[in-house]
């Protein structure tokens, strides 16, 4: 009979290693998990698993990198809890059935251990490393040290007052109440951002509930903080580019003098830029001549077909002409919010086809106040996502979170300038992010 032991990370692999070892008619004796590696108790754990088989029917080549451990043959038979053995089964080789039949008496008969060969025990009992174990003490000596070094932060920090969400600053000075000197370097830099109070307020007493007091006076720390909040705050459409086998109809609109002309050339060189081809420009703008004009010559620079419609009907036509084109860009007029027939005028011309989708530009420029009210009066036309304009003119960009979380609409693009299509950047929340706090440097 033949015993060996195999290492594997789980029963079935073992089981597999066993078959192809001993054969199928090897006999599982033992399982354990072990941990392997030079990280003690943080080393890999493997499963051991002994087996065994009879020699008289499986003939067996051990590796030599597996350790093969003898089985001592009884010389008479044993008694033990009332059990006896048959002459028979003494006086013969144990086979692999009577080794189970009988496996309560092997288990409780206590042999004399088994001296294995010195080259054996060290290939499998390695000597451990006493520098190894040191280092391992060490390691755990300088987690447990800096546990306990941060821990008076921590408590300080659980300890320290809340004051309700969402509270404005300056209400908190004019009737006399302390602010938390802690929050006091959080909200400086997003008010000079151009952030709201509100806004600013509950982003900082987030970031203080994520940092000790050590850290919100580490100005490093603290801009990291912030930055990676803002940015968890920001939502981003992505490109409004259609997708290979797709066709996307798009339609900037928005007020007056936000740059949706130039926006929609812009967005035609990068489509082109970014190996689109088929491509169409529609502008229902016939109020103004100069828009007209603009875009034709964009066409021509670009190679792509322009289009002036003057009704609905017209824009239909143009799109079933266009009908292969992978994106057409239509260009609006800009409408004033507060003007509702020209508002509807416009809702008349997008109704033609209801794949057209619409996107709202605005200008960074644009008192909050009034980007508030421009909003309201445009989501009528159910836009998809903002792109915000203008951004070089500018001082603070905590517009760009303004607008979107009063409004909960994703920001596309950013425009930060009249270069095309250079000066037109698709918007990630971190560069958003990177955007609002850099505003504030200086």
């Amino acid at each position: 009979m033949q015993v060996r032991v195999f290492e594997s990370e789980d029963m079935n692999s073992a089981l597999r290693k066993i078959k192809e070892a001993l054969g199928p008619d090897a006999l599982i004796l033992s399982s354990r998990t072990v941990r392997k590696g030079g990280m003690g108790l943080f080393g890999k754990p493997v499963l051991e698993v002994t087996a065994a088989v009879d020699n008289g029917e499986t003939s067996v080549r051990t590796p030599a990198a597996e350790l093969a451990l003898p089985v001592k043959k009884p010389v008479k038979p044993a008694k033990k809890k009332g059990f006896r053995l048959r002459r028979a089964e003494v006086d013969d080789d144990l086979t692999y059935e009577q080794i189970w039949r009988h496996r309560p008496v092997i288990e409780s008969y206590e042999e004399p251990p088994v001296a294995l060969p010195a080259a054996r025990v060290e290939a499998t009992v390695p000597s451990p490393d006493v520098d190894q174990l040191r280092n391992e003490l060490g390691e755990l000596k300088k987690m447990v040290g800096d546990l306990v070094q941060d821990l008076p932060q921590r408590l300080e920090q659980l300890s320290r007052p809340r004051i309700a969400l969402p509270v404005q600053a300056s209400r908190l000075v004019s009737a006399g109440a302390q602010i938390d000197p802690a929050l006091q370097p959080a909200l400086t830099l997003l008010s000079r951002a151009g952030i709201e109070e509100e806004t600013a307020s509950t982003i900082a007493h987030y970031v203080a509930s994520q940092l000790s007091a050590r850290q919100m006076a580490d100005g490093l720390k603290l801009q990291h903080s912030l930055s990676s909040t803002i940015a968890d705050l920001v939502q981003t459409h992505g490109s409004i580019f259609p997708q290979p086998e797709q066709q996307k109809r798009i339609a900037l609109i928005g007020p007056t003098g936000v740059g949706k002309t130039t926006t929609i050339a812009k967005l035609a060189a990068a489509y082109l830029l970014a190996g689109g081809k088929r491509v169409a420009l529609v502008t229902i703008d016939t109020y103004r001549i100069a828009a007209v004009e603009q875009l034709k010559v964009y066409g021509e620079i670009m190679n792509v077909p322009v289009e002036v419609v003057m009704t609905p009907a017209q824009l239909r036509d143009v799109l079933k002409r266009h009908h292969n084109k992978d994106l057409i860009l239509i260009d609006t007029a800009g409408r004033s919010p507060k003007d509702d027939v020209s508002l509807q005028e416009l809702a008349s011309f997008l109704a033609v086809d209801e794949s057209i989708e619409t996107h709202l530009v605005l200008s960074a420029t644009t008192r909050e106040k009034d980007l508030y009210e421009i909003f309201g009066r445009f989501s009528s036309l159910s836009p998809r996502s903002l792109l915000m304009t203008k951004l070089d003119e500018c001082e603070a960009l905590g517009v760009l979170l303004n607008i979107h979380v009063r409004n909960n609409c994703p920001l596309s693009y950013l425009a930060n300038g009249q270069k095309v299509p250079e000066d037109l950047v698709e918007a990630t929340p971190q560069q958003v992010s990177e955007l609002i706090l850099g505003s504030c440097e200086g």
